[in-house]
């Protein structure tokens, strides 16, 4: 598939030239303007005997590699790993917006990843990670060659992980599935837990790790042509705390124009633990946890500028309170509001200045196609708590309201009595009504905000704009609960990952029959079908079945959604758990090896009304779009 080039003395000369200029673009200085065309595709074109490469970014060059797929597949694409994209945020650098890496001299090495960003393990629970962490990864099917420009779309993947561990390394996000379907794919790190997300006001106003998810964006379009990846198709994914930076980002005047597509797994800004409800009580709890007793705001950042990372991380979770756990709260430093005033106000432009569910409701904000979902059994990671503490479910039964959103301004003695009633039978919480209670956090936890964002975003964009997904299949890849050791079955928080990118820590085959492949194949096509047609509301499927009804699309304040297991469906949130009957009155579509374009789903074109609800559930338009009654139209001519 590559053409790699022999190293020649001309080659040696120019790249010695190169390492002792003082920029590439001095480079003008030693060698003809004749010849420059020729040097630049020399730069970006390059290919050692032992499979290297070498591109020309704006701000240097960069040697990668071409590295073959793994999980079975067939193919090879060039990785560059470890690129700087920001200057190491240490010193009086720590909790501030981050700044852009410098251009240097000479080629940088891209081979290995870097050093992740200080945080505690969630598995092994130590601490790992250097403060000098603002690095991204890049992987492409192929590079810019002469007058030849691959133009790929680009997919650019934010991490999970409750804002307080995790990396965009290929531990967990190997490309070797989404890349072989034409994407370029960016993985990259930010800021973590206090270091990330302290929030006090002034020259530390909070969102530190979020304005790095910016300046890896600004790094993308400014850098991005150089790997063949297109800088006007930019999607932005993410997982978890990963899509609740998505929605973030989608709602930040300072991510406007960075991307053009988004896709939210399992988290939207919406649920009850993606936002800090008083992060400078906080910020003074943790200084005081390590020995700084004051309530002057620049006599706590001198202190806490000067601790070691790792105490600073160590330390952040005994933050939480008894009051917090009474309040489901369990993430210590998490984004906040930037709306700081008076002697507290911050010469930094903040990330989002109102709350999420005020900008969503105003509409003004970065309007992108989005798909958004969750996972059939969200709330099983909450086995391992009751795994570590036995007293759990018997704490929870003695206070049930502790359930109840913290933002739903209700009675919250009668409302947790209806919740006991409809969720558990009135009994009370036991092993055996366990699952029930799972049901019950799933929704709280992630499914009403997640159901609420989608709601929301159609209201302001139309048909055309909102996709909903419900991942329910339970397969080997899945691999995140069995990592945790949980063995219930369904789809727990974080399943669908393994059908989306290659666990590097594992040799994982898959065989050419299996469901799992079947299914990851679909996921990838999907995602990178989303990402690569502007037209949103068609998506370009490869021998996938569908199941729909326009009366099941039709229906409101039911949102119709993709139920991703087998086989494949379009269902309504009420009818989840039944099964798929062939008898059906639904359209069964079997593309048989063809690309066709059909209607995948649609969040129905709505309006925004007054209602004395959380959100204010839009109301149905009354007639279809005549696009989406071709498409359906379409399903029957199958």
């Amino acid at each position: 598939m590559f053409k790699l080039l022999s190293e020649t003395v001309a080659w040696k000369t120019f790249a010695g030239i190169a390492r002792e200029s003082d920029s590439l673009n001095s480079l003008v200085k030693f060698i003809p303007r004749t010849t420059m065309g020729f040097v630049r595709e020399v730069v970006n074109t390059f290919r050692q005997k032992d499979t290297r490469a070498i591109v020309l970014t704006r701000l240097g060059a960069l040697e990668g590699r071409i590295q073959k797929v793994k999980g079975g597949a067939r193919g090879e694409f060039f990785a560059f790993k470890g690129i700087r994209y920001g200057q190491a945020p240490v010193g009086p650098l720590r909790f501030k917006a981050p700044v852009a890496e410098l251009p240097w001299k000479g080629i940088k090495g891209a081979l290995r990843e870097a050093s992740v960003c200080p945080h505690r393990s969630m598995l092994l629970d130590n601490f790992k990670g250097s403060e000098d962490c603002l690095f991204l990864n890049v992987y492409t099917p192929d590079l810019p060659i002469g007058d030849y420009n691959p133009n790929f779309p680009v997919m650019v993947w934010v991490h999970g992980g409750a804002f307080s561990f995790g990396s965009g390394n290929a531990f967990l996000y190997g490309p070797d599935y989404l890349v072989p379907e034409g994407v370029v794919l960016v993985t990259f790190n930010y800021r973590l837990g206090p270091l990330g997300f302290l929030s006090v006001g002034r020259d530390a106003p909070g969102n530190a790790g979020l304005k790095d998810q910016v300046l890896a964006l600004k790094w993308v379009r400014d850098n991005i042509a150089a790997f063949g990846g297109n800088p006007k198709e930019v999607t932005i994914f993410g997982q978890s705390a990963g899509a609740v930076s998505v929605h973030m980002l989608m709602m930040s005047p300072l991510a406007k124009g960075l991307f053009h597509k988004a896709i939210a797994q399992s988290g939207s800004a919406l649920n009850p633990w993606a936002m800090a409800t008083n992060p400078k009580e906080r910020a003074f709890r943790l200084g005081a946890l390590m020995g700084c007793y004051t309530n002057d705001t620049e006599e706590l950042l001198y202190y806490l500028r000067r601790a070691s990372p790792q105490k600073i991380v160590d330390l952040a979770s005994r933050t939480i309170t008894q009051e917090d756990v009474k309040r489901s709260i369990g993430l210590p430093f998490v984004p906040s509001v930037e709306n700081w005033t008076g002697g507290d106000a911050s010469d930094e432009a903040p990330l989002i200045s109102e709350d999420p569910l005020t900008i969503m409701k105003s509409g003004k904000y970065n309007n992108v196609p989005l798909i958004v979902g969750f996972n059939s059994h969200e709330a099983m990671l909450f086995l391992r708590r009751v795994h570590k503490d036995p007293n759990l479910l018997q704490n929870i039964d003695g206070d049930f309201q502790r359930l109840i959103p913290v933002d739903l301004e209700v009675k919250r003695g009668s409302v947790s009595a209806s919740m006991r009633k409809f969720s558990l039978n009135d009994e009370h919480i036991t092993n055996s009504t366990v699952q029930n209670l799972m049901d019950l956090m799933s929704d709280v936890m992630f499914e009403h905000g997640i159901a609420d964002m989608a709601r929301l975003h159609a209201a302001h964009n139309g048909h055309d704009s909102t996709w909903l997904y419900r991942f329910a299949y339970d397969g080997a890849l899945g691999i995140y609960k069995r990592i945790l050791g949980i063995e219930w079955p369904g789809s727990c928080h974080g399943d669908e990952l393994g059908y989306l990118f290659h666990f590097g820590v594992l040799n994982i085959r898959l065989d050419n029959s299996s469901l799992e492949l079947q299914t990851m194949t679909k996921m990838t096509r999907m995602w990178t079908n989303f990402a690569k047609y502007r037209k949103c509301n068609l998506l370009i499927l490869l021998a996938m079945n569908l199941f729909a009804t326009q009366d099941t699309l039709r229906k409101q304040p039911i949102l119709p959604a993709l139920d991703i297991s087998l086989p494949f469906s379009i269902r309504t949130s009420t009818n989840f758990d039944e099964p798929v009957e062939p008898e059906d009155k639904t359209t069964d579509i079997a593309i048989s090896g063809l690309l066709i374009c059909v209607f995948l789903l649609s969040v129905i074109s709505a309006q925004a009304v007054q209602s004395p609800s959380r959100v204010g559930y839009p109301e149905p338009i009354p007639e279809w779009p005549d696009m989406i009654q071709m498409a359906c139209n379409l399903f029957r001519s199958v």
